[in-house]
């Protein structure tokens, strides 16, 4: 699976393949401890600077389905306001990065005031936790049969056509999450394996 993953563009895909993606890879599976600050410690698959996990994640889909949504770690999606253009920003700020927008777009935004409540100078950190969580949806996507590309985008201006406060959250990076496009086949003799990721159990 680690060899044949690849970051793509594919096409679009539906909320149970979020759902699976976001299942694995960001929900919380305990939380039963409390630590820096008298914040609870959650333990989720990604790592995350004490275990807080201040990274939010916002799901816009680039298709039809123009509704915003934010993932809750008890796994639920909770619907976001939105205004008119909102999606279509989104679609703009992606396809500067990406040839195309296809599928779902996962837009990281960290709580900076639970994050400066447990650390000193807590951006550095939020950006690690995306990184992290980044590339753990990467390592899912791929076993899901999904493509998946990191984005470096901040996109204030998207956050704001939602109507998220910008005092208190920052926008971190994000993935852009959409079905498998069709791979190459693996030249004979190439280094790094087959293409074929192997069933999933």
């Amino acid at each position: 699976m680690l060899q044949a993953r690849r970051s793509s563009v594919g096409g679009d895909i539906g909320w149970s393949d979020i759902e699976a993606l976001l299942w694995h890879s960001t929900r919380t599976m305990t939380s039963d401890v409390m630590g820096r600050a008298g914040i609870e410690i959650e333990r989720r698959a990604a790592p995350s600077a004490g275990g807080l996990h201040c990274i939010h994640v916002v799901c816009q889909m680039c298709g039809e389905d123009v509704q915003p949504r934010m993932y809750l770690p008890r796994h639920a999606f909770a619907m976001l306001n939105r205004r008119a253009g909102s999606a279509a920003r989104n679609v703009a700020d992606v396809t500067r990065l990406l040839p195309r927008a296809a599928g779902c777009t996962l837009r990281f935004v960290a709580d900076m005031e639970k994050a400066a409540a447990a650390y000193n100078n807590p951006e550095s950190l939020v950006w690690r936790d995306s990184g992290a969580l980044a590339a753990t949806m990467g390592l899912v996507a791929e076993w899901l049969g999904l493509s998946a590309n990191v984005l470096g985008i901040a996109g204030g201006d998207y956050m704001k056509s939602i109507r998220f406060p910008g005092g208190r959250f920052l926008a971190v990076g994000g993935v852009q999450v959409s079905s498998r496009s069709p791979r190459r086949p693996v030249k004979s003799g190439a280094l790094g394996g087959s293409d074929d990721p192997g069933s999933q159990t």
